[in-house]
């Protein structure tokens, strides 16, 4: 879950100004120096891959940091302020906008670090080391620079435990900052006492689209990456593909209307590059699907898909670590209500997809479809509800469907997927098959806080076995984890799967 990231931005403004003071360094030396802007970063271990977090997003003094696979999350994300000659504060995202912290000020292998309520203090102070192109290692100045982040005992696992360690070039220690792009998480460190709140505010070149004006084709043609078409209003347009790094934004409740589209290849925004932001803007009337993604770490926030012939969102093809927040998809339906679901996550795509927020209705197929994926998505309090008819046209039905035998990859032989698929806080309602369904998903899906209600099939729908048309033989399936969820007004099969915490309506 998202939180607010203002409380409390004058106070760590005035302290990082302070440290700064304290350190004797001026602007222009720091600016001379400085390896890493001032900013929001994610922080990404090399070794594993995995991004520095507050764990269990525990906003409290003393809270442990952790390495967790990357879910946008703003426990997981650091603002970077400069001090001079590279040294660093690093400001959590949560709420308290508390910093990283060397617990109890330890100068030992091991030390742990956590977070802390800013105290302009040695160990809340950093020095950043590059290593090589984009990789540094992150060492602490209370220590004298002899202890440098480590994840401990070089886990891969989520989980694996941030700790102080003698510095070395060990992968362990060494890490990546990744921007954090969305407008949504950034907070803008300014010495601002005026009070009043500012409009949001577009960085790079824009270009703007409206009715009568410049048109989204001609935008995309002189546009390049850090560029944001703007989109004042209701335009038109054929089919796009959006370049790597351009950014939509829309304004005056702005929709593209992508009806004059027609066939298989009429989709509305292709996205076959990495690192764009698409945020406040309604997608419609596609001949194909409203948003198609095979890139990787693009960001949509606030987008709504609707009355297009195939899957609102789909990612696919190796898409990975694409992020979704607040967005909906409803009234999609394809002519035999097979193909359109609200967000379609299948076909050979990547890992580390996160929905957050996001809501899937009354589209003919499902609400979410992971068939044939090769990655584990999270949802966080997304919903499913009403999937399965659309304008006189059924489909599957599914809220949630999880799984899928692959029988799309050239030259293999049908073959099951096991993903770890998670989904915290999620709800399935109304659907016209089952709320939440396995679908042949052969390995461990973890369900947390969700809740099903008045689902045609099944509320939970988790076999223990099953026999998939698409292989011809018996296949027992991992035994998904159901935890402190509820089933509401419908029946459920659990034989493949087991209860834990405060289960309701079983």
């Amino acid at each position: 879950m998202f939180f607010n990231l203002k409380k409390g931005l004058v106070t760590a403004f005035a302290l990082s100004f302070a440290i700064s003071n304290a350190l004797c360094v001026t602007p222009a030396q720091a600016a001379s120096k400085t390896l890493i802007s001032n900013g929001w970063y994610y922080i990404k271990n090399v070794n594993s891959q995995k991004y520095v977090e507050v764990a269990n997003g525990t906003d409290k003094n003393g809270a442990n940091v952790q390495q967790y696979q990357g879910n946008g999350n703003n426990c997981q994300k650091w603002y970077l302020t400069n001090l001079g000659n590279n040294y660093v504060s690093l400001r959590s995202g949560l709420q308290s906008g508390r910093m990283m912290d060397v617990a109890n000020g330890g100068t030992e292998n091991g030390t742990n670090i956590q977070i802390y309520d800013a105290n302009g203090k040695d160990t809340q102070i950093f020095r950043i080391k590059k290593r090589s192109t984009g990789v540094y290692n992150i060492v602490s100045k209370s220590s004298g620079e002899k202890l440098a982040l480590d994840v401990y005992s070089w886990s891969k696992e989520d989980g694996g435990n941030i700790n102080l360690w003698k510095a070395s070039k060990d992968a362990c220690q060494q890490f990546k900052f990744e921007a954090v792009n969305t407008d949504s998480s950034k907070e803008k460190e300014k010495d601002n006492n005026s009070g009043k709140k500012e409009e949001p505010k577009i960085t790079g070149s824009t270009i703007e689209v409206k009715n009568g004006g410049t048109t989204l084709s001609a935008a995309i043609s002189k546009a390049k990456s850090g560029t944001t078409i703007v989109i004042n209003g209701t335009v038109k347009s054929g089919a796009v593909k959006v370049p790597a790094g351009v950014n939509i934004a829309g304004k005056n409740n702005a929709v593209i209307d992508f009806s004059s589209t027609s066939g298989s290849n009429g989709r509305g925004l292709t996205f076959e590059g990495n690192g764009s932001t698409v945020s406040d803007i309604t997608i419609k009337n596609a001949s194909d699907n409203g948003v198609y993604i095979t890139g990787s770490n693009n960001t949509f926030k606030n987008v709504t898909t609707c009355y297009n012939h195939d899957a609102g969102f789909q990612v696919c093809n190796g898409g990975s670590y694409n992020k979704f927040y607040s967005c909906r998809s409803h009234h999609n339906a394809d002519e035999k209500g097979e193909n359109a679901d609200g967000f379609a996550n299948k076909l050979h795509s990547g890992v580390g997809n996160y929905y957050e927020s996001c809501v899937a209705e009354y589209n003919s197929d499902d609400g979410w479809d992971c068939y044939a994926a090769h990655g584990a998505v999270t949802l966080v309090n997304c919903q499913a509800n009403y999937n399965g008819y659309c304008d006189g046209i059924y489909g599957d039905g599914n809220g949630f469907k999880m799984g899928g035998v692959d029988n799309k990859t050239p030259g293999q032989k049908a073959h099951l997927d096991p993903l770890a698929h998670k989904l915290t806080g999620c709800i399935a309602k109304g659907n016209y098959a089952s709320g939440f369904d396995r679908n042949n998903q052969s390995g461990v899906v973890t369900m947390t806080d969700c809740t099903a209600e008045s689902n045609k099939k099944n509320n939970y729908n988790w076999p223990a076995n099953g026999k998939p048309s698409a292989l011809g033989y018996q296949v027992t399936f991992g035994k998904a984890k159901i935890i402190n969820c509820t089933s509401i007004n419908g029946k459920n099969n659990i034989s493949g799967a087991v209860l834990s915490g405060s289960c309701k309506g079983f």
